[in-house]
């Protein structure tokens, strides 16, 4: 992880309370879309999405977060499910709730907006040699259950 990724999660782990994000998946043809920090090639890949703030409906949070971190526009959005996501980070426990949404955009030419994240697509069908984040949710997008499943757990030690 970088720099960044560990201040970032070191702040989470101390609040000692769960954090609530909200992200969407973007399934285009055999392809999903995800991003990574740019300045590590090596980090794990994560669904576009963040903290779910005060004032917020999931949807406007996922509409922010698209158009903050890319060039895209969201045009519709689903609810899918909800991840109970527990897991360490440098010793640290960290617990987040994620709710999760298909989610279609105004475009496929998908770039970033911000320097230090990098948007991609992968191949659904390579999805088990990528790091992408929450496992369960790759996994489920891997076996086609994504869209049927309402609750999925992640525990990582």
């Amino acid at each position: 992880m970088t720099f960044r990724q560990d201040q970032f999660f070191q702040a989470v782990a101390s609040r000692r309370i769960p954090r609530v994000r909200v992200a969407g998946i973007v399934v285009h043809r055999d392809r999903v879309l995800v991003q990574q920090p740019a300045d590590d090639p090596s980090a794990c890949y994560a669904f576009i999405g963040g903290e779910y703030e005060f004032g917020d409906t999931f949807e406007t949070r996922l509409r922010k977060e698209f158009e903050e971190e890319t060039n895209a526009r969201l045009i519709e959005c689903e609810y899918l499910f909800c991840v109970e996501n527990h897991f360490q980070h440098q010793g640290n426990s960290v617990q987040q709730t994620e709710h999760f949404f298909l989610v279609k955009l105004d475009r496929h030419d998908v770039e970033s907006r911000e320097n230090h994240l990098g948007q991609h697509w992968l191949q659904i069908a390579e999805l088990a040699t990528a790091d992408l984040r929450p496992r369960v949710v790759r996994d489920a997008l891997m076996d086609g259950t994504y869209l049927a499943r309402r609750y999925l757990l992640q525990t990582e030690t």
